[in-house]
């Protein structure tokens, strides 16, 4: 099951990476993976996650151009984050199938902020009910402690927002960072959404002054991605550790 999760979630990851390069150029996301530079179909072997890069030896069968690494490096992480949530939820497929979902979504999302510094409103209105009312079917702890933290999450986002334009002349988060808050609070629930935030400008803080010093604006989508994840997989145990303290 393993192995099938991780190959099942590689290909589902490779199929978003399109998504997230190709919607936000309002670009069809039917039809065959064409070269980029040639505009040549890329062979069945070569659209194999991970493996087919290599196949391929890394280059466009048709015109030689070379093949960016990012693609299979996302096809990896993708296919290990499924398998990671299949493992730790241990058995529990009502959860595995929200989380599955979450990580779709922010796969796709992070892509397109890397790309383009774009969070695409139509990615977020197709996931929100889907996330909200298997939320809601399934909550975390209540119903309430779900709504209060898409609303908080937004909310404080929305502030951060507004704080950094009227201190900074300019804006300190993109619009889509602040709507994507939404669902990710109504994800993780009003207790760690404030965790995923605090994770996420940890991690930015860290590679931004060691590693992406002259990228600006630098996306924060992939961070709040790494910061969901922990505060997921995390948060409630630190939360305990922490207030064993008190």
């Amino acid at each position: 099951m393993v192995v099938f999760i991780f190959v099942l979630g590689s290909f589902l990851t490779s199929f978003f990476t399109l998504v997230g390069m190709r919607v936000p150029k309002k670009l069809s996301i039917n039809g065959r993976s064409q070269c980029d530079e040639c505009k040549e179909v890329i062979p069945w072997y070569g659209l194999i996650p991970v493996f087919g890069y290599f196949l391929v030896m890394g280059k466009c069968v048709h015109c030689k151009t070379k093949i960016d690494l990012k693609y299979p490096i996302y096809e990896l992480i993708g296919g290990l984050l499924f398998v990671l949530g299949f493992v730790v939820l241990e058995g529990n497929l009502p959860e595995f199938m929200i989380y599955s979902i979450m990580v779709s979504l922010m796969i796709i999302v992070s892509v397109s902020d890397i790309e383009y510094q774009i969070v695409p409103d139509i990615i977020l209105i197709t996931f929100l009910p889907i996330i909200l009312i298997l939320r809601l079917v399934y909550p975390v702890e209540t119903i309430l402690n779900v709504l209060l933290g898409g609303v908080l999450g937004f909310l404080f986002m929305y502030l951060i927002a507004w704080y950094g334009k009227k201190r900074f002349k300019k804006d300190a988060l993109g619009g889509g960072d602040i709507k994507l808050y939404f669902i990710i609070g109504l994800f993780l629930g009003v207790q760690i959404v404030f965790l995923s935030l605090f994770f996420a400008s940890l991690l930015g803080i860290i590679l931004g002054r060691l590693v992406i010093k002259k990228m600006n604006p630098i996306p924060f989508v992939p961070f709040i991605f790494f910061g969901v994840l922990m505060a997921y997989f995390l948060g409630d145990a630190l939360i305990t550790w922490y207030l064993s303290f008190l």
